[in-house]
């Protein structure tokens, strides 16, 4: 192994005016509610770890670069989107519900992560029940079996909505995992006197509702009729179909709002841990509205606000398998989304039947033959899946675009509980290289490096953040218009 050491019709001028209150608006709101002050510590932040290969072995200089960013921090997070067994001796079964495909690799990848210098693990996402509980608990025992502090899963879901903590250095940590994407049965369950809880994720659960204008209700309740299933008495009837509700409105759109007892549960944890530990970090798995969106959903924003109000230092968000933007939030940063950080998702072998059936392989089809086949378009444009599929994603742009492999490492600097800077490392993981090395993070290089937070700094301009390229990497620090604004 390496070696490093460890460590709109307005007069114009009304239209400035409300422009510019507007700006002072959101420039306050980034500062600090009280000014920093305290000891200084440093929190290293990334997306999702899909490592199925060991990387210890590299030695190359934008890897261990990399490396050392991970380990100066006195803390780092990752979202560990895996579960980690040796199959030979594994007790557990694939699951019929699964995130897109069954994640798992031997133990040796997770004790790479612990030598890069991890030491926060998420568990909670769609893959934490790939390979059933069995698979979620053999992963939490060998992360406690290298010492490591892992948040979002337990034998019940008080457990599971329980803080993790580190001790460190230069203070107490306290993390909080759970999912706002995962399946059904993921879900952990507390006891009753009768019946025991159940192991699972701590989810916060969203509940949709489907908002359509009168003539789109309409041509809905046409369907209905000729489906021959019950169509609403009236214009204001609430519609059922296929699983969702549907009602009408001035407009079309999607009416997202999180379960009260999941959000409560969930602050409730909060603000324990704020007086437990120095730093608070919540950190969810969250895909909606989708991996092909870029603006996070509004519950997103107005659930990471609230665990900030509750005690909550810093929020990461991932699960898109790309970036979206950054929000300061009276002096927090909110990282909405940091995409992949580890992206080796064509080398997990071997799979269940399930995943060869979905592109209508007989037992003969091998492994490379079913990744070529996953990750490439036919003749006719399509990708190669049985109308029998159930996946229940898209694996085309995994392929396709390289926004999928590019990325950034995140150091945010505090002093006391307020930000004072922080940088953003421009990562990406060979999306041009052979599946055999492809999917693993290296900084990059600086004309892909500006490219990658020039977009991240388009992301970012909705909530106010104001990110500079220097020296190769991304930066955010207070604003002195912001210290006036605030004043």
């Amino acid at each position: 192994m390496a070696s490093i050491p460890r460590r709109y019709g307005l007069p114009v001028f009304a239209l400035c005016s409300v422009v510019m209150v507007g700006a002072a608006g959101l420039i306050a709101r980034q500062v600090a509610s009280v000014a920093p002050d305290g000891p200084t510590w440093s929190l290293a932040a990334t997306g999702d770890a899909i490592i199925t290969r060991r990387v210890s072995l590299y030695d190359d200089p934008p890897f261990l670069d990399l490396v050392k960013v991970i380990r100066e921090a006195d803390a780092a997070f990752t979202n560990l989107e895996m579960s980690f067994f040796n199959l030979a001796d594994f007790k557990g079964y694939p699951q019929v519900e699964q995130g897109g495909n069954w994640f798992f690799a031997p133990p040796g990848p997770l004790e790479d992560l612990k030598w890069m210098g991890f030491d926060l693990f998420n568990q909670a996402n769609n893959h934490t029940t790939d390979w059933g509980v069995e698979g979620m608990l053999e992963t939490s025992r060998l992360l406690d079996s290298l010492g490591l502090t892992h948040a979002g899963t337990g034998m019940t879901l008080g457990e599971a909505t329980h803080a993790g903590y580190l001790d460190a250095k230069k203070g107490r940590f306290a993390l909080i995992g759970l999912a706002t994407t995962f399946t059904p049965m993921s879900m952990a369950g507390d006891p009753r006197p009768e019946v025991k809880g159940r192991p699972g994720l701590s989810g916060l659960r969203v509940q949709r509702t489907y908002q359509l204008e009168a003539a789109r209700l309409a041509d809905l309740s046409r369907v209905l009729a000729a489906l021959r299933r019950p169509v609403p008495d009236s214009a204001t009837e609430s519609v059922q179909f296929l699983g969702a509700t549907f009602v009408g409105g001035p407009e079309s759109k999607v009416i997202e709002k999180t379960n009260p007892r999941d959000e409560e549960r969930i602050l409730r944890a909060v603000r324990s841990a704020a007086k437990q530990a120095d730093y608070v970090v919540v950190t969810s798995h969250t895909h909606e509205p989708g991996n092909s969106g870029t603006e996070p959903p509004q519950f997103l924003i107005d659930f990471a606000r609230k665990c900030i109000d509750a005690g909550a230092d810093t929020y990461i968000g991932h699960g898109p398998h790309q970036l979206r933007g950054i929000e300061i939030y009276k002096g927090k940063p909110i990282l909405y989304s940091l995409g992949n950080f580890f992206f080796q998702n064509e080398t997990i072998e071997p799979m269940p039947s399930d995943m060869y059936e979905n592109f209508a392989r007989d037992s003969e089809t091998l492994a490379g033959d079913l990744y070529d086949l996953r990750f490439s378009r036919g003749r006719s444009g399509h990708w190669h899946m049985s109308p029998e599929s159930t996946i229940g994603v898209s694996p085309g742009p995994y392929s396709m675009s390289p926004v999928w492999y590019e990325t950034v490492a995140t150091v945010a600097q505090f002093r006391g509980h307020g930000l004072v800077e922080l940088k953003l490392y421009p990562v990406e993981m060979g999306h041009k290289s052979p599946r055999g090395q492809k999917g693993t993070p290296r900084l990059a290089n600086a004309q892909k490096g500006k490219e990658i937070i020039d977009r991240l700094t388009r992301l970012s301009v909705p909530f106010g953040t104001q990110i500079v390229f220097e020296n190769g990497i991304g930066v955010w620090r207070p604003s002195k218009a912001g210290a006036t604004a605030q004043q």
